[in-house]
């Protein structure tokens, strides 16, 4: 079983990762994209999302992706 959290290294430096990297925050209006330290190729996997405070700027959004995507857009399909 591999453990997964948020990877620093590929965020903005405007994210701010705490308890464990398990949490990421930032106050941009921008588009941010953090990937996870463990890479998936198969199998279930689930992850619970909270959001602590939307403040109506942008709407949040959240997704699976590669590992190569474009970090400064939003991935739409």
């Amino acid at each position: 079983m591999a453990t997964f959290c948020l990877d620093p290294a590929t965020a903005h430096d405007d994210v701010l990762f705490s308890n464990d990297n398990l949490t990421a925050t930032t106050n941009s209006f921008d588009d941010r994209v953090v990937l996870g330290s463990v890479g998936m190729s198969r199998g279930v996997h689930r992850w619970q999302l909270t959001v602590d405070r939307y403040e109506n700027n942008k709407d949040p959004a959240f997704g699976v992706a590669a590992r190569d995507v474009a970090r400064d857009t939003v991935i739409v399909q």
